[in-house]
């Protein structure tokens, strides 16, 4: 049994002979998001940005050993990404490998119906879409390739709209769809994303010219390479669309021009690693989520240890430790002191040159004149964002994952939350831990444009791993509370996380 040091992703494909699409690019694509890649080849085709001039498919035999060999020879496949079948017995061969050897492993499934430079001879995916989308995490059709395969017409389109049209392939079967809007006519290229989760439309600007070959494939098999690393599946499809478009902007090769000049060919997507600047990250829009364009006040880059208590005493004790970043976080709303509890925090915060941020009560927060207030997600689309920034309050935002952090970005906090990185028992979670390494994607990404916290699960034991990362500040909600001796183990929180200095009121 061969070991891994990277996740491993069976990439089931076409050999595009131009090595701008099908499985040539898929391997540079998954080694590009810190995967490794093990091709399985459907067919050979003889293609350039021109056209397609031949297409052979591998023969059942070959196939077949190559799924086998992947099952029998490797620690276990994490991801799995479907382009081109050209041959109904692979689809068939497939299909059992999927519900078999291959049962519960993610699956990332691109149909291809035909070739922008001619025909691939794929087998009608339409007549077998109820065996497929059962085995399918993913689904990423493009707009034509889903109105052909949900038998709809551009008119069912218009009257219907793109939700229900991801919806005739989530009753299916598959857990997620991306609809790609690449093919639309406007300024923006729009992809939309529907889970049993969430929904939402991911946006980019649209690129002059013809845009650039391969970007199914880089975008289905940059998806598998982050399901194999364990992001979840609204997470991996705002990362992978920033894939793309980074590759489209700084395409591998110059656009090829015909010999007299009249047609311009699309030059191959560029694989340029995974994405670390925001510009290259698509605007996501959630229905009934705030948008803000002017920033709250900004925090410190760098906040230090943010302790999470749940009294006026944990306050005051902490920060005459010499905290200066804390937070009052009391879940009964019942407590008739509430308000009185809220004030006092404030008050010796006030005095302390201390960051004292209210969780979930901003109404009260504001009233009591406090530094901040902390909200999650869900509170967003019901609080009054608009009256929390004229009352001068810092804003900090709860985040779980790369597609909450682009909302929040949107709204311009004070600060954003990023977590949870580690199992944690404070409370029960909807999402998987981050870890560290989706912990640097985001830290990357933001760099300084808005201070981070990191939080859930951050022990004395690994907090330098987390610190390494960048991250401007840890968030502990039991890691000094619950020690046996408080006061010293805060101080060895204080020596490594540092306090980020005072704030002047």
């Amino acid at each position: 049994m061969l070991k891994k040091e990277r996740p491993l992703v069976l990439l089931v494909a076409g050999l595009d002979s131009g090595g701008g699409a099908g499985v040539t690019a898929d391997c540079m694509t998954v080694y590009d998001n810190e995967a490794f890649p093990l091709p399985c080849v459907t067919a050979l085709t003889c293609q350039s940005l021109k056209n397609i001039t031949k297409v052979t498919n591998t023969d059942d035999e070959t196939f077949k050993e190559t799924l086998e060999i992947a099952h029998r020879d490797w620690e276990g496949i994490d991801a799995i990404k479907v382009g081109l079948v050209s041959k109904q017995s692979h689809l068939e061969i497939l299909l059992d490998k999927l519900n078999t050897d291959f049962k519960g492993v993610p699956v990332v499934w691109d149909p291809v119906l035909c070739g922008t430079a001619g025909d691939l001879n794929s087998v009608d995916l339409k007549q077998s879409l109820d065996k497929i989308l059962p085995t399918v995490t993913i689904f990423t059709p493009n707009l034509p390739e889903a109105l052909t395969l949900a038998a709809w017409s551009k008119d069912d389109l218009e009257k219907n709209g793109v939700e229900a049209l991801a919806d005739v392939f989530l009753q299916k079967g598959c857990q997620s769809v991306i609809i790609k809007g690449g093919h639309n006519q406007g300024n923006d290229s729009v992809d939309f994303f529907k889970s049993d989760y969430v929904s939402f439309t991911m946006e980019n600007p649209r690129v002059e010219g013809e845009g650039a070959h391969g970007g199914g494939c880089a975008l289905s098999s940059c998806l598998a390479a982050l399901l194999a690393s364990r992001f979840a599946l609204h997470d991996a499809a705002v990362v992978a669309k920033a894939y793309v478009y980074q590759g489209i902007v700084n395409p591998a090769l110059k656009a090829l021009s015909s010999f007299d000049n009249t047609k311009t060919y699309r030059p191959p997507v560029g694989h340029l690693g995974l994405v670390k600047d925001l510009k290259y990250m698509p605007s996501v829009h959630q229905k009934g989520f705030p948008i803000e364009n002017k920033a709250f006040p900004q925090c410190p880059l760098h906040m230090g240890l943010y302790p999470v208590v749940d009294s006026v005493e944990w306050i005051n004790r902490l920060v005459n430790l010499g905290v200066r970043t804390i937070q009052l976080r009391i879940k009964d709303k019942s407590d008739p002191k509430l308000y009185d509890k809220i004030v006092e925090s404030v008050k010796f915060c006030k005095e302390h040159k201390a960051r004292l941020f209210i969780d979930d009560y901003y109404e009260l927060a504001i009233k009591a004149g406090a530094y901040g207030v902390h909200l999650g997600m869900e509170d967003l689309l019901e609080a009054d964002v608009e009256k929390i920034k004229q009352s001068g309050l810092h804003l900090g935002v709860s985040t779980h994952g790369a597609y909450e952090t682009l909302k929040a970005l949107q709204l311009n906090p004070s600060y954003i939350a990023l977590g949870h990185i580690f199992e944690t028992q404070s409370k029960v979670m909807p999402s998987k831990p981050q870890g560290c390494f989706k912990l640097s994607v985001l830290q990357d990404l933001i760099k300084d444009k808005v201070p981070t916290v990191a939080i859930g699960g951050i022990k004395l034991y690994n907090v330098e791993e987390v610190l390494s990362t960048g991250v401007g500040s840890v968030a502990l909600i039991t890691g000094i509370t619950k020690a046996e001796n408080p006061d010293e183990t805060c101080k060895k929180w204080l020596n490594l996380c540092g306090t980020g200095g005072d704030e002047i009121w």
